[in-house]
């Protein structure tokens, strides 16, 4: 029987003490937790990191297409050709997700039997995280994607793999503006998903003012730094403008550049500013992608 691996590569093995458990069972009574496909707007672009004995690999997630989206993954080999590929959906199913995939080799002869596939049902859904059963995807940082699978070996034993990706650009049209049919209709809606981003910004900046709690040294210095972000943000963004001048997508880049920066902002004054060393829950909750 040919062995399942995943689109992660073998990083980690759970009985390693520095490794953290990646991975979660589904109990036979379990229900999975309620989910749209609105809880998944981070997964989707491009991701790029090193695969399975150090070769390239690259994952790919589409926006979605009514209560689906379509994956692919490609890993290759040590001759830079493919070693496999893989199909996956992810689907709204009885008010939750699920994850179905199947293997291809090169030549896109299988790997399961014709109607065959993996399925993977949610266990629990956080944001910026998705828990399936023995499959993990979820947010590592500001634009990478750790991806980990539990798999048997051939004595019996559980062994997780891990796999840690970069983001290599930003969705040209995020999914929550997927609905959008012309130009027009998608610059109105990331503008409404940037002030919206914006609004939060500064309300997590309030909060962090709040909590310097009068030390007018530091208070002065998260305001300069605030300041100093929107100065980067206007001038950065407003360079992937310039690149796209000759678009018509260039207004849906330079806004999907404002609204991902101004999100890793406000999870950078959270991180900062509203959460503690210890285990006291934080004054305002961990900041997801804006929708």
């Amino acid at each position: 029987m040919r062995t399942i691996v995943p689109a992660i590569a073998l990083a980690c093995i759970t009985s390693a003490p520095v490794c953290a458990q990646e991975t979660r069972v589904m109990p036979a009574d379990h229900i999975s937790p309620a989910a749209s496909m609105d809880d998944m707007d981070w997964l989707v672009g491009q991701w790029e990191g090193t695969g399975i004995g150090g070769n390239r690999a690259t994952e790919s997630w589409l926006p979605p297409t009514g209560d689906t989206m379509v994956g692919t993954f490609i890993q290759t080999g040590d001759n830079g050709g493919i070693q496999f590929t893989e199909h996956l959906y992810l689907v709204e199913h009885v008010g939750s997700l699920v994850l179905r995939l199947k293997h291809f080799n090169p030549d896109l002869t299988g790997w399961e039997e014709r109607d065959d596939m993996l399925t993977f049902r949610l266990v629990d859904i956080e944001p910026c995280a998705a828990y399936f059963a023995s499959l993990t995807l979820r947010c590592d940082g500001d634009d990478g994607l750790v991806a980990a699978v539990q798999i048997r070996s051939k004595d019996g034993a559980a062994n997780e793999l891990i796999f840690r990706f970069r983001r290599t650009g930003e969705p040209l049209v995020p999914s929550r503006c997927s609905d959008a049919v012309t130009t027009l209709d998608i610059n109105d809606c990331l503008l409404a998903v940037f002030e919206r981003a914006d609004a939060r910004r500064g309300e997590y900046l309030a909060a962090a003012i709040q909590q310097a709690d009068g030390n007018a040294e530091l208070t002065a210095q998260i305001e300069q730094s605030d300041a100093a972000f929107t100065a980067y943000r206007d001038a950065e963004c407003g360079a992937v403008y310039t690149d796209w001048i000759e678009g018509s997508i260039r207004g849906a880049m330079s806004l999907s550049c404002r609204i991902a920066m101004t999100d890793r902002r406000t999870s950078t004054i959270w991180q900062n500013w509203l959460t503690q060393m210890d285990s006291t829950t934080p004054i305002l909750p961990e900041p997801a992608p804006t929708r």
